[in-house]
């Protein structure tokens, strides 16, 4: 979520061994006593008003925990995961982090349970699907930090010279639109489709759950069974009935599909609810437009797909109380639904949900993290296969691509023969 984006995840495979070596060697195991006086809080830079809202936090709550020290860091996300792997290398562990992975540092056993640095009030207003997907192995080490939940945004006014009402809600009724549309005058692109390397992963995963499918299935990796080609296939067939822009393979959203639709070319898009740097440049431009999730078939529920970045706390000598007054003071109500608002993002707690619901612009977005999905961010293979997929999605809906081909080395990454 990089400026109102989300970040690429970098790839973790040699972080994840390197982990793994230090907390053999002994990484710390954490612990109330020593009475550390001083933590280190490293952040990512969302916006400009990253640094100022943590800068005031922390003086209120220094000056609430008189001769407490919260030493700020703030990194913008481009640079932010070389650091934290330099740290980890170098064994200069920050006490708590704010970044877009943890599987490996839990697995590492780098990490204390959220239970043990939040109190059981902040651990129950986590929402639980957010908390879940904060979990490794059945246990929560990731405190739910920030949320985007993405879907589709239509053009009212393209949708209605194609003579619909709504947008549509099965991939019958989107095929039937994509034709509609391409028949009118205006030259629109019915569909603006991103799969490149910047998020590709993140739309295909959309489609394929509005199919029924996954990347996982319980405890079952299911990148290429018969609903994930299906929806790849699909995609193709999009492409080449050119229901989309040009090469919508290396077609990435910031610079490429959300342009299309702020400047009113494009019918229907995947974007985040609610996020900046994409609705800006729409509302700039006065395009009338509306926010559903995305068509399904065979019957699927319809919804949408969560992204959430996270914080932990890392084990450290004499640090685990003060991390944990630190993070509940975070965690108040009105402290987290302000940083909200701020960085322009959602909620992930009961308490600032109900917050945000006050803002009849908010509350609509904010419903719809009811209907989040998640990759399997806690899967530690998930990094590698997120980075292939990134590299190699593309190829499949170009003119000699073969999604079901693509789709069976993916699935080769996380089960490998």
């Amino acid at each position: 979520m990089t400026s109102r984006t989300r970040p690429r995840l970098g790839a973790l495979v040699a972080l994840a061994g390197l982990v793994l070596a230090l907390a053999a060697c002994g990484g710390g195991s954490g612990g109330a006593d020593g009475g550390q006086n001083s933590i280190k809080l490293v952040v990512a830079q969302y916006t400009e008003g990253t640094r100022p809202y943590w800068d005031k936090l922390i003086a209120s709550f220094e000056a609430e925990h008189p001769g407490k020290n919260v030493d700020l860091q703030v990194i913008d996300w481009g640079n932010l995961q070389s650091q934290v792997n330099t740290m980890v290398q170098t064994k200069q562990f920050p006490d708590v982090l704010n970044i877009n992975v943890f599987a490996d540092y839990a697995e590492a056993g780098l990490l204390y349970r959220a239970e043990e640095v939040v109190s059981k009030e902040v651990l129950s207003d986590f929402l639980p699907s957010f908390a879940e997907n904060a979990s490794f192995d059945g246990v929560q080490y990731g405190l739910p930090f920030v949320a985007t939940v993405n879907g589709l945004y239509y053009n009212k006014k393209i949708l209605k010279e194609a003579g619909l009402d709504e947008p549509p809600a099965t991939w019958e009724e989107f095929r039937a639109a994509v034709k509609a549309i391409k028949a009118l005058p205006g030259g629109y692109v019915p569909y603006a489709l991103a799969l490149g390397a910047e998020a590709g992963d993140y739309e295909f995963g959309t489609w394929m759950r509005s199919n029924g499918g996954d990347w996982r299935t319980g405890d079952k990796w299911t990148v290429n069974d018969e609903r994930a080609v299906e929806t790849l296939q699909f995609l193709k067939s999009l492409t080449q009935d050119g229901y989309t822009q040009p090469n919508p393979g290396q077609t990435n959203r910031p610079d490429g599909t959300w342009p299309l639709f702020a400047q009113g070319k494009a019918a229907m898009v995947y974007a985040s609810f609610g996020t900046r740097a994409f609705l800006d440049q729409v509302e700039k431009s006065d395009v009338d437009y509306g926010t559903a999730t995305h068509p399904t078939n065979h019957g699927a529920e319809p919804a949408t797909h969560g992204i959430q970045d996270y914080l932990m706390a890392f084990k450290k000598d004499g640090n685990q109380q003060l991390v944990r007054e630190f993070l509940d003071y975070f965690y108040q109500a009105d402290n987290y639904a302000e940083y909200l608002k701020v960085e322009g993002l959602l909620p992930t707690t009961s308490s600032a949900s109900a917050i945000m619901r006050e803002d009849p612009k908010i509350s609509p977005i904010v419903d719809m993290v009811a209907k989040a999905r998640f990759d399997p961010t806690s899967q530690p293979v998930w990094a590698e296969l997120r980075g292939t997929v990134a590299a190699e999605l593309g190829t499949a809906v170009g003119p000699n691509g073969d999604p079901r081909a693509v789709l069976d080395k993916f699935q080769q990454i996380v089960e490998p023969s």
